[in-house]
């Protein structure tokens, strides 16, 4: 069947989002079957008996057994500020691959109410910009926030790769360059493990599945926010095209009850992606006091200077991203109920005045837990938080300097994200 010029099964979450889910799994993130992007919502099936289930299963594992080393290094070396980066990464990485452990078992679930709501929004009366390029946006916001992430990686592989090299030849290290570098990056596993090349793919794997999970819990949460925001677009077009006409009340109560449509599909996203909310809104907060408080030491050389700064500036951009998507799922709601406050008085009807009591009452907006509701005011209340935690390290650390001698970094002395 023909949907007008939105091209059917194209600019629906599935095909939009597909290809990410793809790569996705190839790391250990929620592990279903059928998220091709030409597969169909009920073909995604979540299975234990699978290779996708398997990969994550053996991340998770391996998540947990690097966090119990990483914690031996704190206990042996001490709780300091460049031992501790391992553990935190290691331990953040086992929450986001269990969170999307047990999302994947209710992904099917979710994907087929997405499809089943957007039916509504591929009807012609819905054929507007926004439904025509819904795939492509999406696609296009995965595709910067993917290359921005790697980008992020490559400057952080570039600087412990110069650091490493600085090691062998300031410290006049007598090692095998790719031995001492793997040690120096994922010690924590030497401890049990003898080195060899064999474990090298290992090792540069679990590094990228990890890395990855870190970046992904943002990235799926924008993509999923995005596509909410654009089907409230296509349904606040679709008011403004007939705000100017008198009405009969059959169309706006189909406009109430798509409306109903999109706020449950929305109220099920809540409860389903709470947990990854709460995981985001932490992790991140985390990772940006951390690395203010190391803007009040010296780095070293150049390359962890770049590194330092594009890792910051990059956290920064991915977590505004993701709460600048959330909150304009709210902010396009309160922008559709402006709308209906300047269709004319003699236009109003008894329907009309329903719909508009839903936008009164109703906040459409994603939470975490219950706790909070990722709004604009949300924004401003965690950079207050963050202004709070400078100045008090202004006020703590002014005229102090940290820096230790280069070839006495020991163990957990690479540059990780976390220290």
């Amino acid at each position: 069947m023909r949907h007008s010029g939105q091209k059917g099964t194209r600019n629906t979450l599935q095909h939009a989002i597909g290809p990410f889910l793809v790569i996705a799994q190839f790391f250990g993130v929620l592990p279903v079957s059928g998220v091709w992007p030409s597969s169909r919502p009920e073909k995604v099936r979540f299975r234990w008996l699978s290779l996708s289930y398997l990969v994550a299963l053996v991340l998770f594992t391996f998540s947990i057994v690097d966090c119990v080393l990483s914690s031996k290094v704190v206990l042996d070396h001490g709780l300091k500020i460049y031992t501790i980066g391992s553990l935190s990464f290691s331990v953040i990485c086992i929450f986001c691959f269990g969170v999307f452990l047990q999302l994947s078992r209710r992904w099917p679930h979710l994907i087929r109410r997405t499809a089943e709501c957007e039916l509504i929004f591929l009807e012609p009366g819905y054929d507007c910009k926004y439904g025509r390029s819904y795939s492509s946006r999406l696609r296009l916001w995965g595709i910067i926030m993917c290359v921005s992430a790697l980008c992020e990686h490559s400057t952080y592989v570039g600087s412990a790769l110069y650091n490493n090299h600085l090691a062998i030849v300031e410290c006049k290290l007598n090692v095998n360059f790719w031995q001492n570098y793997f040690q120096r990056e994922r010690q924590q596993l030497f401890l049990v493990l003898h080195f060899s090349e064999w474990w090298i793919p290992f090792i540069q794997w679990t590094t990228l599945s990890m890395t990855f999970v870190w970046n992904f819990v943002d990235i799926f949460l924008i993509l999923i926010c995005r596509s909410m925001q654009l089907r409230f677009q296509q349904l606040h077009w679709r008011i403004r095209q007939n705000m100017g006409k008198q009405m009969p009340p059959e169309f706006w109560q189909q406009i109430r009850c798509d409306l109903l449509d999109l706020s449950d599909l929305l109220g099920l996203y809540d409860k389903e992606l709470s947990g990854l909310i709460v995981l985001s809104c932490a992790h991140n907060m985390y990772f940006v006091c951390v690395q203010i408080y190391h803007s009040f030491q010296s780095r070293g050389n150049y390359a962890d200077e770049l590194y330092f700064w594009f890792c910051l500036s990059y956290v920064i951009i991915r977590v505004l991203n993701m709460m600048f998507a959330a909150s304009s799922i709210p902010q396009e709601a309160r922008d559709i109920s402006y709308t209906l406050y300047e269709i004319p008085t003699e236009y109003w009807c008894v329907e009309l005045k329903r719909l508009n009591e839903i936008f009164l009452s109703d906040h459409f907006a994603l939470s975490g837990k219950g706790y909070f509701l990722l709004t604009r005011r949300l924004i401003f209340a965690m950079a207050a938080t963050l202004m709070v935690y400078e100045l008090v390290l202004i006020n703590q650390m002014a005229g102090t300097e940290v820096q230790k001698n280069f070839c006495e970094g020991g163990v957990g002395s690479s540059k990780s994200i976390f220290s």
